[in-house]
C-alpha cells in the first residue's frame, strides 16, 4: 500500500505533507466473517519546512509496526467498508546533510495507536483497498498524522 502522509499537530507545524509505503497480513477467519487481525509494518517520510531545510536538507522517517482488530461488512457487495483500530510501536528519527556531510539525529521508539477506516474492492483474484486511518505516536511531543493509502491485496 502507499499513499500520501498528512502531518498535523506539532508534526504539521514542522514537516511538509509527505509519504507512506507498507505492507500487511490479515487474517479473516471463516467463523467470523465480520472480523479481521491485521499486522501493519509502515514507513513514512516527511521533509522538513524552513529556510534552514534549504541549507540543511533535513528529513523525518517513522518505521511503524501495528497490530489492529478490524470490523468488516459480512454483506456479499462488491464494495465493503471497514473499520480498524490497533497498537504498536513507532520508531521515529530525524536526519539531513548539510554540505554532503550526513547528520543522523538520534532515533526514538514510542507506542503507537491508529484508528480508521476503508473501503475494499473485490476484483477477480485480489482485492483493492482506499483507507485512512489516524495514527499518534505518544512522545513527548505531539506526533500524529494522517496517512491515505491505496493498496492491493493478494
Amino acid at each position: 500500500m502507499g499513499g500520501a502522509a498528512v502531518p498535523i499537530g506539532d508534526l504539521g507545524d514542522a514537516v511538509d505533507l509527505g509519504y507512506t509505503l507498507g505492507a500487511h497480513v490479515l487474517l479473516s477467519p471463516s467463523s467470523l466473517p465480520s472480523l479481521g487481525i491485521r499486522a501493519d509494518v509502515t514507513y513514512t517520510s516527511w521533509n522538513e519546512k524552513g529556510i534552514l531545510n534549504s541549507v540543511v536538507n533535513s528529513k523525518t522517517r517513522n518505521i511503524g509496526v501495528m497490530g489492529n482488530v478490524i470490523l468488516k461488512s459480512s454483506a456479499a457487495m462488491a464494495m465493503k467498508p471497514y473499520a480498524l483500530g490497533g497498537l504498536g510501536l513507532v520508531n521515529s528519527k530525524r536526519s539531513g546533510s548539510i554540505g554532503g556531510f550526513n547528520v543522523d539525529g538520534a532515533s526514538e521508539s514510542n507506542l503507537g495507536a491508529q484508528v480508521g477506516g476503508g473501503l475494499e474492492f473485490a476484483l477477480s483474484g485480489f482485492t483493492t483497498f482506499v483507507e485512512a486511518k489516524f495514527v499518534n505516536a505518544f512522545a513527548t511531543k505531539s506526533v500524529h498524522w494522517i496517512p491515505i493509502t491505496f493498496g492491493v491485496r493478494f
